[in-house]
């Protein structure tokens, strides 16, 4: 039986930024900011909408459906969150910088490496493989550092005139 995720709102964010969670886990999205959000996702894994809220909404959310879920909220665009659905328990977060060390027994072993802010579509994976214990990898994915988005109060400023 799996217990319920927490994806919080805090300080207009997301926490964490990314939430690991396994195939029909269901997620909760309290709202620790005193404004309220409007969570949503128009992910094809999962399509939901919590109309503007704070504390918490009336129930959690469930996903059934494996893949990358992007959160946004209606009221604030600056505020972006992921959910990786697993369809494996043998799903593994990185550190803060990065690191993650994978305790395997039996070679070869193949796994997938994925990142929110990478280059290439958001719903790619790249694969690795290793032959044997002996190897050690610095993975490299190249990313971009996402543009600000628009806010309610950039429509006002004068470049936009």
């Amino acid at each position: 039986n799996l217990s319920v995720a927490v994806m919080d709102q805090v300080d207009k964010h997301f926490t964490p930024k990314v939430l690991v969670i396994q195939n029909g886990q269901l997620v909760d999205f309290p709202n620790s900011d005193n404004i309220r959000h409007h969570v949503y996702s128009f992910s094809t894994v999962k399509q939901f909408d919590i109309k503007l809220y704070s504390g918490r909404p009336e129930k959690p959310e469930k996903f059934e459906s494996p893949g990358i879920v992007v959160l946004g909220c209606n009221i604030h665009d600056s505020m972006v969150g992921y959910i990786y659905v697993a369809d494996s328990s043998e799903v593994l977060k990185t550190s803060v910088d990065g690191r993650v060390q994978l305790n395997v027994s039996t070679f070869p072993v193949s796994f997938t490496v994925w990142q929110p802010n990478q280059q290439s579509d958001i719903d790619q994976k790249k694969t690795i493989t290793f032959a044997d214990s002996s190897q050690v990898a610095d993975i490299v994915i190249t990313t971009i550092e996402p543009k600000p988005r628009n806010t309610f109060g950039e429509m006002f400023k004068g470049t936009n005139d």
